[in-house]
């Protein structure tokens, strides 16, 4: 009984023995990533007898196919003789470039080969077969290599959003920024930074950066970052730093400092700081001249400033005064007459334009006209006292 367990323990052992590989083999590449047009990467190809007998005659035959191409023409005259059994072919063909070797049991023996890379290779898995010649056998394999491809971060788009179509001093505004994954390569993280050049404008949030994870080839990442301006801004351009950092599939990290900017626009705001005559006190039928003082208490300048005076009264009722900036005025000068007595209520039409568009507003103005016998009348009773005393003088010394 015994005797037929051995002999099925030495039949399943041989089954082992032809079915266990004969070979053991390794590659370690020169760099830690591939790419679109490397060169002369080195190629660590080790092979491991795992057999109890020795080998000989042994090569190792690599096939090339595209993107991958040999650096160095397979060449006995070379003199290259460390890389023993360097075979390389193109689909099936190539030349012998060193003496064969022998493999002692469980022996190992390295091979190098050197290979380029296409600049047109596209991001992906590649598989190179393999040939181990031995003892008038061969033993079949492949290398899984990966390329990776270009690492691209594309800022699709950044806008301004406000209550209004323009920022304005003192507004609260947003803003947005779409990004795209343009590269062949997963972005592991991501992050977005909008850092301002002036002070004026101050990010809402402790910390005006946001963190995107996992952007695989062809993801878009959308984020908004509010910011406000501050009242007394300048209306201007205000530069700002989009900072990217970035860390892509291979490892790798990136910075990337970009200029966007938003442009600070101002509402002029017009209205009526005083009202002058000359004279003081006006007189029916006689001319006199309007003065109008005009500010602009907005946060913006006003030009192609002008005044209509509109009213009963006759004369010159166009005023032209130019640019008004912000925080300061200007006077509206109108010639005109006073024609009867009354309290007459007139309306001042000011036009100007601003960085919204052009405007015009209305502002009323009363004006008061005297009669001329308010003033006539004042002399009549001056007569009238002067005579009554006279008479009244003569009437005592007859006495």
């Amino acid at each position: 009984m015994n005797k037929y367990i051995i002999i099925v323990f030495i039949f399943l052992a041989s089954i082992v023995n032809v079915q266990a590989d004969p070979f053991n083999v390794t590659t370690v590449l020169s760099v830690p990533h591939l790419t679109p047009g490397d060169r002369n990467i080195g190629l660590e190809f080790t092979v491991q007898n795992n057999q109890d007998t020795s080998i000989g005659n042994v090569k190792a035959y690599l096939f090339l196919r595209y993107p991958f191409s040999a650096s160095v023409s397979p060449n006995n005259l070379l003199g290259e003789i460390n890389n023993p059994g360097y075979l390389i072919g193109q689909g099936g063909s190539g030349d012998e470039y060193t003496p064969y070797f022998d493999l002692p049991p469980h022996m190992s023996r390295k091979t190098f080969f050197k290979i380029d890379i296409d600049r047109g290779a596209k991001y992906g898995v590649y598989d190179l077969p393999y040939t181990i010649f031995y003892d008038n056998k061969e033993y079949n394999g492949k290398i899984t290599l990966t390329i990776k491809g270009e690492t691209l971060i594309e800022i699709k788009n950044v806008s301004v959003a406000s209550n209004n179509s323009q920022v304005e001093p003192g507004e609260v505004f947003k803003i947005q920024i779409s990004l795209e994954n343009v590269g062949d390569n997963e972005i592991k993280w991501l992050k977005i930074r909008l850092n301002p050049e002036d002070k004026a404008l101050i990010p809402l949030s402790s910390d005006s950066e946001l963190i995107f994870k996992d952007m695989p080839p062809g993801s878009q990442k959308n984020s908004e970052i509010w910011f406000s301006l501050e009242k007394d801004a300048s209306v201007k351009n205000y530069p700002i730093d989009l900072e990217l950092n970035y860390l892509d599939e291979r490892g790798v990290e990136y910075n990337e400092t970009k200029i966007v900017g938003i442009v600070a626009a101002g509402r002029a705001n017009m209205d009526i700081a005083k009202k002058i005559t000359e004279p003081a006190r006006l007189m029916e039928n006689q001319p006199f001249t309007l003065t109008i003082k005009i500010e602009n208490t907005g946060t913006g300048d006003a030009k192609g400033v002008t005044a209509r005076f509109e009213s009963t009264l006759p004369g010159d009722n166009l005023a032209y005064l130019g640019e008004i900036k912000k925080d300061d005025y200007s006077n509206a000068l109108f010639t005109l007459d006073a024609d009867s007595s009354s309290k007459k209520t007139s309306v001042l039409h000011i036009s100007y334009e601003d960085d919204f568009g052009k405007h015009e507003i209305q502002k009323e103005v009363i004006i008061v006209v005297n009669p001329t016998e308010s003033q006539t009348l004042l002399p009549l009773f001056m007569g009238i006292i002067v005579i009554s005393a006279i008479i009244l003088y003569v009437k005592r010394r007859k006495h």
